[in-house]
């Protein structure tokens, strides 16, 4: 009979050329031949038969072997078992949240700024097994302080707030919580870079490190929660001790600053603070924001300048449905009853046809108002016609309305069709070139030709595409 240490030198054998399955059955015709503490005692095969259960992903059966062969985990726990143990445990919940977790590390791990109230899960909650031995298990790493437990908390660490990031309601009270298990000054600082594909094109892209990372979740957490003394010292610390910051941290991280010194009573510094971060970062919520307070202050004109800012900028209508009932506010106060009903139906039906929880307050408004209630199939309807009434304030759409208006002379530098339903093809002004059609029966059509100049105007599409060009007459022909 070999000895057990023959046993473990052939299983390791067998796991360093990747036959996870061949280990297992190996181990599995031999093991009676051995003690139960013989192979309780040897760390190698401990650790390399939980490491081929992970990667044939047996993970239950991985810690029912542990608790056959009594490993108890502990400071006195070998290293080679805990770190065993702890990529057990990180597998084991990647598995679980897998519809989070989908090419979760090579994924950027940066912040939806959204700060809008989508209805959120009860911050009180009971933590699950997985987490509760994850968090047993982050000092015991940190005491050995090896490269290889080193590398397992990061990946801990990240598994761990990224998927619950990911969930439509994150848990922020978990998140915080889970924070405290680590100190920041022990992660690790170093920016790995991955290559990422952008339309087409490869790039290199520098990813934040643990301890970015950790003010990020943290500061984060304090805000959703409320937390807004241990927010503004933890934002503040950030921007102290972090050398470098990604995906606009910096900028996150002087908003929740602002956000903290308002809910603490400084609300005009607070104003000028989110001022100077929207010149940096000219984000929907942050107009959000600043229209809220502006409101508070009962300054309508800057209120209402800012909410309209903000429902023409970037960012779905979904996630702006508190936005929709602060318009509500503004025009009930500006006395324009029908556009402040129709704002705060938006908000109710939005939340309907998504299937969120409406808040008392938008009942509350409407119950104001004597209009008859709005459908919800009528929903679309809604949408646009408000849509248009943001867009005659939108300084971007006038722009655009501007130069569109009146005529404009250009050449005619290509036929494209010539038959019996008419003529298309592409005229030139300003070094742009603009499509145009003419059918069969206009005047114009049997004279246009290449090289010609012609006078025409430019008009938006009924429908919201791309811009239709109209030939008025010709000026004149090569």
């Amino acid at each position: 009979m070999s000895s057990i240490f023959d046993l473990s030198r052939h299983i390791s054998q067998l796991v360093r050329e990747e036959k996870y399955i061949d280990a297992l059955n190996y181990f599995k015709r031999n093991k009676i031949n051995y003690l139960k503490e013989q192979i309780g005692r040897n760390e190698y095969l401990i650790s390399d038969i939980v490491s081929c259960l992970r990667k044939t992903n047996y993970f239950d059966e991985g810690f029912k072997f542990l608790s056959i062969y009594d490993i108890k985990i502990s400071s006195e726990t070998k290293e080679k078992i805990l770190t065993a143990y702890g990529w057990l445990l990180w597998s084991k919940y990647k598995a679980e949240n897998s519809n989070l977790n989908e090419n979760l590390d090579n994924k950027i791990n940066h912040f939806d700024e959204d700060e809008e109230n989508i209805p959120q899960a009860d911050f009180h909650y009971n933590k699950t097994e997985l987490i509760i031995k994850i968090e047993e298990l982050i000092p015991l790493l940190y005491q050995n302080n090896s490269d290889f437990s080193r590398t397992l908390i990061s990946f801990l660490f990240s598994i761990v707030l990224k998927s619950e990031k990911k969930k439509p309601a994150p848990n922020w009270k978990l998140i915080n919580d889970f924070c405290d298990e680590f100190n920041p000054d022990n992660l690790s600082t170093e920016c790995v870079t991955i290559e990422i594909e952008r339309k087409g094109r490869k790039k290199d892209m520098e990813l934040a490190s643990d301890k970015e990372n950790w003010f990020a979740y943290k500061t984060k957490a304090l805000l959703k929660l409320g937390e807004w003394q241990k927010c503004f010292d933890t934002s503040k610390t950030a921007l102290e001790v972090l050398d470098n910051f990604h995906y606009s941290n910096d900028i996150w991280f002087a908003r929740r600053i602002a956000l903290s010194k308002n809910n603490l009573g400084n609300s005009e510094d607070t104003i000028a603070e989110l001022l100077s971060i929207l010149r940096k970062k000219k984000e929907w919520f942050i107009q959000k924001e600043l229209a809220d307070l502006y409101f508070e202050e009962n300054d309508l004109e800057n209120s209402f300048k800012f909410a309209t800012q903000a429902i023409t900028n970037f960012g779905p209508l979904e996630f702006k449905v508190d936005l929709l009932y602060l318009f509500g506010k503004i025009l009930s106060r500006k006395n324009e009853t029908d556009l402040a009903f129709k704002h705060f139906s938006l908000s109710k039906l939005i939340r309907q046809n998504e299937e969120w929880k409406v808040p008392q307050k938008v009942f509350d408004e409407l119950k104001n108002f004597e209009t008859e209630e709005i459908n919800i199939k009528d929903l679309g309807k809604l949408k646009s016609e408000l849509k248009r009434f943001w867009n005659t304030f939108s300084p971007e759409k006038k722009r655009i309305h501007k130069e569109i208006k009146g005529r404009k002379q250009g050449q005619v530098i290509r036929i494209m069709n010539d038959n019996e339903r008419g003529k298309d093809g592409f005229l030139n002004f300003n070094n742009k070139d603009f499509y145009f059609s003419l059918p069969y029966n206009n005047y114009l059509t049997p004279k246009i030709k290449v090289g010609m100049k012609v006078e025409f105007e430019i008009h938006p599409s009924k429908d919201g595409g791309k811009k239709r060009t109209k030939i008025t007459k010709i000026v004149s022909s090569c």
